[in-house]
């Protein structure tokens, strides 16, 4: 077996243990960000074997204030999944799960190809290639004991966090958004975390960022995937304790989630 099949191999074991981290010898780690992302790529290849499908992007740290501790001069993307895509919080998190945050986010859905090599590559491109746009809610889980120390270049060949995705319904009003300046929250048991697209990236600055980044390594934005453009706040942990969730984005309608009130048998 050679490195990269061996790397592979190793990380998609590590994946298949979720919600532990079992670990990956150092001597196949990538060292790198662009050995992380080269190495991502060959992941999602191989899952795509074994019918465990890429259907989009999230982007992560899109905030110099995410960035910063990690030593980031950009934001950086991952993959998102059939087997992390859920149509409700409570199923979301049912899947196991050691330290699961939640993320507010604008989601998007394409309706064409998005090449990044294209110069004339605008706000009015993205907003043209556009299908649907959501309001969703990322669950990520801080799976592992130092992820600082693991660092970025494996984080990113495990998916930078990645864990889950819940879509709300599509916004009609979507085309008149200004969103350099919405704001989005989370409130969760009545404690309320908020940000706003000023202090990051907005959605469509992000799918920019991310197509041009594609672009370097001959990858486009595809016809039908969905891509988180990253969040308006920190990561908020969620506990199951908690009894009402309530993701928010202005000019969208709210997703509101109470993922532990179960239904109980008749």
């Amino acid at each position: 077996m050679n490195p990269l099949d061996e790397a592979i191999t190793a990380f998609v074991a590590a994946r298949a243990a979720r919600p532990r981290w079992p670990g990956v010898p150092v001597a196949l780690r990538p060292t790198t960000i662009a050995e992380g992302y080269h190495l991502q790529r060959a992941i999602h290849a191989r899952l795509a074997t074994r019918d465990i499908t890429r259907v989009g992007y999230k982007i992560g740290s899109t905030s110099q204030a995410n960035r910063r501790p990690w030593g980031l001069t950009e934001p950086v993307y991952a993959g998102i999944f059939t087997d992390t895509r859920s149509d409700s919080l409570a199923t979301a998190l049912e899947r196991p799960l050691l330290h699961p945050s939640l993320e507010c986010e604008v989601a998007f859905q394409l309706a064409r190809d998005v090449d990044g090599t294209d110069p004339a590559l605008s706000r009015a491109t993205i907003l043209a290639a556009i299908a649907t746009c959501h309001i969703a809610c990322e669950i990520i889980d801080e799976r592992y004991t130092a992820p600082m120390e693991i660092g970025v270049p494996t984080l990113l060949a495990d998916d930078f966090f990645q864990a889950g995705f819940v879509l709300g319904t599509s916004n009609p009003d979507w085309r008149t958004l200004d969103y350099g300046a919405l704001e989005g929250a989370i409130e969760i048991d009545g404690v309320r975390v908020s940000g706003k697209a000023a202090d990051s990236l907005d959605a469509l600055s992000a799918m920019q960022w991310l197509a041009r980044k594609l672009a370097e390594s001959d990858l486009k934005l595809r016809a039908g995937e969905i891509v988180l453009t990253g969040s308006f706040t920190r990561p908020v942990p969620v506990v199951a304790s908690a009894r009402a969730v309530t993701l928010t984005i202005t000019g969208f309608a709210p997703l509101s989630l109470s993922p532990y009130q179960k239904a109980q048998p008749s």
